[in-house]
Parts: C-alpha cells; structure tokens; sequence
C-alpha cells in the first residue's frame, strides 16, 4: 500500500483553540448553554496534544461539542468530510452543535506555528 499523501506542513494539534462568545448566546437557560460547562458563562478548550480525549456523563454535551467543533471546521454537523453533499438539517429535532459553533470562535495552528 502506498503511503498517504501528507495533506499539511503543519503538526497536530491543527486546531489550537476553541472559546465561546458569551455575547453571541441568545438564552443561557436553553440547551446547550445551560450545562454545567457554561455555568460560569466562560468556555475555552485548549489543543496541546495531537490526541484529545474528551470524557463526560451520558447528557453531558460531549457529541454536541464535537459537532460544534466539526462545525466551527466547515463540516457538516452530522458527520462526513467537506465535499460531500450537503444533509438538510432543517427538519432535524437537536441541531445544537450547529447552534453551539455559531456561539464559538477557533484558533487554528498557522504556517507560521508549524515550527512549535
């Protein structure tokens, strides 16, 4: 097999950091901004390793951060890579890792940072 073909310069973690706008929350008491996680009306989420293993109680919000995530980089909230078609969403019951992506801002690794 053919090795893979090296797709960036830069070394993981890609995605430096994550942090929520407290502005951008229209409802604190609504899901998700109502987790223990937000309490404090303050999230920020730090990559320093290449591997991040996120761990929490069933309802919690993991997946929903995930999608967030996945959504902040572009992806569709349910999964796939960019490319693929689009899925409408818009009859979906939870679509709150997109609501939640709108409400977080991302600090990707730059070229610059490739030499950290």
């Amino acid at each position: 097999m053919a090795p893979r073909k090296q797709l960036t310069r830069l070394k993981a973690p890609y995605l430096k950091r994550i942090l929520l706008e407290p502005a951008r929350v229209a409802d604190w008491e609504k899901y998700p901004w109502h987790l223990p996680i937000f309490r404090e009306r303050e999230f920020q989420l730090e990559f320093t390793t290449p591997i991040t293993i996120i761990v929490g109680e069933n309802g919690t919000g993991k997946s929903t951060l995930l999608e967030a995530i996945g959504a902040l980089a572009g992806y569709d909230e349910a999964g796939g890579g960019k490319g693929y078609r689009p899925v409408d969403h818009t009859a979906a019951i939870d679509k709150s890792g997109a609501a939640l992506a709108d409400t977080l801002r991302g600090r990707k690794r730059a070229f610059t940072d490739a030499a950290d």
